[in-house]
């Protein structure tokens, strides 16, 4: 007998997620995460709408107000490639402003009260497919081994597990450049989403966060910090922003395009599988959208003894065909086509206001 059901490698959203939910059907499930308790993940932090309904329905839970920042809430606010006079906000809809280390605690503590064991600063190191799935693992300056019937790699976008499964293949990446300002300017509480060209081939964004502003854009074949100068320029042109003071700088990396699985009984959620918006960087939601998915697949592969990855896939089609869909539509994107994009954005009209933290599905 293996000594775990399920075997999760990573405690951001996707890993603490499907590690949760596949413990409440009653599985004996390990989390290895390679962090400490409360480590730093680098993310612009701010949740489309839809994740607070995703966290509501899949674990009957609501977003803590002590994992949210200052503003709680941001409108989302569009500027085209010609500049503040033809952007603007979009109607009626409000983004969730979390800070991503006390949000990714909070679903750890989630998965631990739900019976998850989870082996803090453990670094995968390999995994051997046979009837049942052996990993190596760095513990306390040691290697462990244990033994598991599934695996679930939720270890981002440099995944190991992903590594092993597939080998040489090259998966896209975006690196993401973004730092923390002291600074003054014509910014209200938005989510400020920027698509030019001349500063970055995907998007750049502000997003006023506990009194600072967080200045980051996607960078693609291009140098980051020539960049980030001709951003934080337009900046000043177009909404008389004035950095006093640099707090914090940050590099980090999207996946960007690429889907995969998993093979036989060991499969990728959220970052590792890929799962990210192309045209947003956001991955939040759909990391926990595949955590749960994740944990159905399970559910099914044991009920009906069949691989685990064939189960999978058909509950996250939807996830990979949304991504390549958006890749797709991202990188055909000519400056022409931005402005028609940030047009048709703005003339959007949801049914209802969403006021008072009570979120509609979009």
């Amino acid at each position: 007998m293996p000594d775990f059901d399920v075997i999760v490698v990573g405690g951001g959203p996707a890993g603490a997620v499907s590690a949760l939910k596949c413990s409440e059907i009653g599985l004996n499930v390990l989390l290895i995460e390679k962090g400490e308790f409360g480590r730093h993940k680098p993310c612009g932090g701010v949740l489309p709408p839809v994740c607070a309904d995703v966290i509501s329905e899949s674990l009957e839970k609501k977003i803590p107000g002590n994992t949210m920042c200052s503003p709680s809430t941001l409108g989302l606010y569009y500027v085209p490639p010609s500049g503040r006079k033809n952007g603007g906000s979009v109607k009626n809809y409000r983004l969730l402003n979390v800070n991503r280390d006390l949000f990714d605690q909070w679903l750890c503590q989630l998965a631990i009260e739900s019976g998850v064991k989870i082996w803090w600063g453990t670094e995968f190191l390999n995994l051997r497919r046979s009837e049942s799935i052996q990993i190596s693992a760095t513990k306390d300056g040691s290697t462990v081994k244990v033994t598991t019937r599934y695996l679930i790699g939720a270890d981002g976008v440099y995944s190991r597990v992903r590594k092993q499964l597939y080998g040489g293949i090259k998966t896209r990446i975006m690196p993401v450049l973004q730092e923390h300002w002291q600074a003054s300017g014509n910014i209200d509480e938005h989510f400020y989403a920027f698509f030019c060209g001349e500063v970055s081939s995907t998007y750049a964004y502000v997003i006023p966060k506990d009194g600072l502003y967080v200045v980051g854009l996607g960078v693609s074949g291009t140098n980051s910090t020539i960049c980030m100068e001709r951003f934080k320029k337009w900046l000043c042109e177009e909404f008389a922003f004035k950095p006093q003071s640099l707090e914090r700088r940050e590099v980090w990396a999207i996946p960007y395009g690429f889907t995969l699985e998993g093979i036989d009984n060991v499969i990728l959620a959220g970052d590792a599988a890929g799962f990210c918006n192309a045209l947003s960087g956001e991955g939040i939601r759909l990391a926990i959208e595949s955590g749960v998915a994740a944990s159905y697949a399970v559910r099914d592969a044991l009920s009906c003894n069949k691989r685990l990855i064939s189960m999978y896939v058909d509950h996250v089609e939807w996830i990979a065909s949304f991504v390549r869909r958006v890749y797709r539509f991202a990188i055909g994107l000519t400056d022409d086509g931005r402005e028609e994009f940030v047009k048709s954005e703005l003339a959007r009209f949801p049914l209802l206001p969403t006021n008072n933290h009570t979120y509609l599905k979009g």
